[in-house]
C-alpha cells in the first residue's frame, strides 16, 4: 500500500510467518466482535488479509492507492479491489459494516484523517479493527525503510480513534518475545544486507522453525514490555 501518495518499498513479510502471525491475531480480535457480511480493507496491500475474511464468507472491498498493488488485488479477489486513498474514499457514508486497518496508520501523513474517513463510511455501531507498530522510541531504520511515520503508544492510538469518532473496546500488545528478538536481531540486520530480497532456498527451514517458535507469542499478547505493535477493537458511535 501507498498512503497519501506516498510510495514505499515492497514489505518482505507479506507472506512471511511474522505477518502470518499478526493477521491471525488481528483476525481473531476482529471476529470476537460478531461483524455485519460488508467489510472494507483500506490499504489491503497483497490482499491476504482480505483472502482470509473472503473465505469466512465477508463481503470484502478492498482499497489501496498503490495502483501496483491494486493490480494484484484485481488479480486474487473475490471481491471489487479499487484505487482509492483511505483520507477521501469514494463511497457514500454509511456504506459498511466493518472496516479493517492493517499496518495502515503509520504510513498515513493525516491518520486523524483517515480514521475519520473510515467512521464516514461505517455504519452506526460499525466495527474496526486496526494493527500498529508499536513503541515510538524504537523508530529507526527499518521504520524509515517501509515508509512509516511514526510508531504508536498505546495512548497515541486510543486517542486517535476516539477523538475520531470511534469507542475503543480492546487495545492489546502484541509480538513479545520472539517476534521483538526477530525483528531486532535477525529481521533488521538481513534488510540491512539484502533488503526486500525474497527468501533464499536455504533460508526457508528456518523461517519454518521460526513460524513455530512465533506460536509463543500467543501466549503474551497483552504483554506491553518489548511488545512489536499493538491491536485495537474499537466500534463507530
Amino acid at each position: 500500500m501507498s498512503a497519501a501518495g506516498h510510495e514505499w518499498g515492497t514489505e518482505p513479510e507479506f507472506v512471511g510467518p511474522r505477518h502470518d502471525l499478526r493477521e491471525r491475531l488481528l483476525l481473531a480480535l476482529f471476529l470476537s466482535a460478531s461483524p455485519g457480511p460488508s467489510v472494507l480493507n483500506a490499504g489491503a496491500g497483497q490482499g491476504s488479509f482480505s483472502l482470509r475474511l473472503a473465505r469466512l464468507g465477508f463481503e470484502v472491498t478492498s482499497i489501496d492507492d498503490s495502483p501496483a498493488a491494486v493490480d494484484v488485488l484485481g488479480d486474487r479477489l473475490p471481491g471489487p479491489s479499487e484505487l482509492a486513498d483511505v483520507t477521501a474514499m469514494p463511497f457514500a457514508d454509511e456504506s459498511f459494516d466493518a472496516a479493517v486497518l492493517g499496518e495502515v496508520l503509520e504510513h498515513v501523513p493525516d491518520d486523524a484523517g483517515a480514521l475519520s474517513e473510515v467512521a464516514r463510511v461505517l455504519r452506526p455501531c460499525g466495527v474496526l479493527a486496526v494493527s500498529v507498530p508499536a513503541n515510538p522510541a524504537s523508530f529507526g531504520p527499518s521504520d524509515r525503510w517501509a515508509g512509516h511515520l511514526r510508531r504508536y503508544s498505546r495512548p497515541m492510538l486510543v486517542e486517535a480513534c476516539e477523538r475520531s469518532g470511534f469507542r475503543v473496546r480492546r487495545c492489546v500488545a502484541w509480538g513479545f518475545p520472539v517476534s521483538a528478538l526477530y525483528h531486532r536481531h535477525l529481521y533488521e540486520r538481513r534488510l540491512d544486507r539484502h533488503g526486500a530480497a525474497p527468501p533464499r532456498p536455504w533460508e526457508r527451514p528456518a523461517l519454518t522453525v521460526l513460524s513455530l517458535l512465533l506460536q509463543v507469542d500467543r501466549l503474551f499478547v497483552g504483554v506491553e514490555r518489548g511488545a512489536l505493535g499493538y491491536l485495537l477493537l474499537a466500534a463507530r458511535d
